[in-house]
């Protein structure tokens, strides 16, 4: 029965080894090998041990007795180091490093006297040896209990399991010393060792399943990134594709006037005053052009991989007031009631370039679709971690089937100004998705007092 026992724990052994030495070939993980090559080592000398089996000379009846102890010997001196190196790689502790490093190389001297001297001299170095096994297990229990402390996946598994092997192999060393007498049979160490590959089992399991959950995770995260970065690629095909239409459109317009302008005078089909007058309303619809190019321009350059959205801290009064110095020759024209209220002072995070081009399309937005005479204001509010601007004009308001696509580049989106003014359809959008890229939000009301719109947006406050 005990010969049973021992040839099952041999064999498990052996099992153990080559399951982990075949996994080590496919995932390339260290402790894998470690693992794998520990156990080879103690299925060897559990083979060769003078009270154990001898299973390995049935295999071999020529082995003489000496190289049989040879092999014993560097079997149970490999299993320290391996242990060690085992432990290392599983949870690295870079503090430890340089003494796992001269603890391996002690280890490597005895291995080496065992292989070049003869077993009358090598069996002496048993007793030393023994020091240096006690001293794998306290390099051991320093990684391991550091792992656990950390929380780190398994740890406590291989802890139990390194524990539980420590005991048998203390036992064994005191049998062996004549200090104690054990009547266990005398497989203590392989028993020990078996205990150790469950828990080692265990952990590696847990560790396996966690790498796989997290595998796992990794996967809907690239998938929710590729969805992501499909859906922009296809919005992007969409912009650019209406971003053409309707560029084209408007530059159409003007050339195709300009170009009948030409014709008409190189015929002499008309005179130059009325070339002029014809050459006048070209004009502006050429400015119009070049501003809706110029807006475009700038988010797209804004908005480019190139060029990504920078935050600083902005004095609002730095950039409204050219901006609405800008639009001053617009608002007077119409003999218009403007009027800011607020901090001009407060300081904001913002992109300073974009933030140009919001406040002024929004700005040209309530003049241009405000009557004569009408009102037009820009009010600033602070709040705790952000502050407010509101464009409140008593304009001819937002149908309310143009609300529920405002913000996005479409052609339905462009209408004149009261003042028959051109609109290009793509400056709510710009505005849109500079404020979204600054972390802001943009909003669109009726006026709460009258007739008119209410254009609404926040920037985060510096400091």
């Amino acid at each position: 029965m005990q010969h049973q026992i021992e040839l099952m724990e041999i064999g498990s052994i052996a099992i153990f080894a080559a399951y982990n030495l075949v996994l080590y070939s496919q995932v390339r993980r260290r402790y894998y090998l470690f693992l794998g090559l520990m156990s080879f080592f103690i299925f060897l000398r559990a083979t060769l041990v003078d009270d154990g089996s001898m299973v390995f000379y049935s295999f071999f009846p020529e082995l003489s007795l000496n190289l049989g102890r040879k092999i014993e010997y560097f079997s149970s001196y490999m299993g320290a180091p391996l242990s060690v190196l085992f432990s290392y790689a599983l949870y690295p502790l870079v503090s430890l490093k340089k003494y796992v490093k001269v603890f391996v190389a002690i280890a490597g001297v005895f291995l080496v006297i065992v292989l070049f001297t003869s077993y009358d001299f090598f069996y002496h170095t048993l007793d030393a040896y023994h020091l240096v096994i006690l001293g794998s297990y306290v390099l051991m229990y320093i990684i391991l209990i550091k792992a656990v402390l950390n929380k780190k996946v398994g740890a406590m598994y291989v802890l139990t399991g390194t524990v539980l092997c420590f005991m048998f192999v203390i036992a064994e060393l005191l049998k062996i010393a004549g200090i104690v007498f054990i009547d266990a049979g005398p497989n203590l160490v392989n028993t020990g060792f078996v205990i150790f590959i469950f828990f080692q089992s265990v952990a590696l399991s847990e560790i396996f399943a966690s790498s796989f959950k997290e595998n796992q995770e990794l996967n809907r995260d690239l998938e929710t990134r590729v969805d992501k970065k499909t859906s922009e690629i296809t919005r992007a095909s969409l912009l650019r594709d209406t971003l053409i239409r309707i560029v084209s459109h408007d530059i159409r317009g003007p050339m195709s006037n300009l170009k009948s302008v030409i014709t008409l005078v190189r015929e002499d089909q008309v005179g130059i005053d009325q070339a002029k007058e014809f050459m006048s309303t070209i004009d502006k619809g050429v400015d119009h052009t070049i501003q809706m190019l110029d807006e475009l321009m700038e988010w797209g350059h804004a908005a480019s991989q190139n060029k990504r959205i920078e935050q600083e801290e902005i004095v609002l009064k730095t950039i409204i007031d050219p901006v609405v110095n800008q639009m001053k020759p617009n608002i007077e024209a119409k003999d218009l009631n403007f009027s800011i209220n607020g901090d001009l002072e407060a300081v904001c995070l913002f992109d300073k370039n974009a933030l140009k081009v919001v406040l002024r399309n929004l700005l040209s937005n309530g003049v241009k679709f405000t009557e004569k005479g009408g009102n037009v204001s820009m009010n600033i509010e602070r709040r705790s971690s952000e502050i407010l601007i509101k464009f409140i004009d008593t304009g001819i308001g937002i149908p309310q089937e143009m609300k529920e696509n405002l913000f996005e580049m479409k052609k339905d989106n462009k209408r004149p100004g009261t003042e028959n003014e051109k609109s290009s359809g793509v400056g709510l959008f710009i505005c849109n998705d500079l404020i979204s890229q600054n972390s802001g939000s943009l909003e669109v009301e009726d006026n709460p007092v009258g007739k008119g719109t209410v254009f609404s947006f926040t920037l985060k406050l510096a400091g």
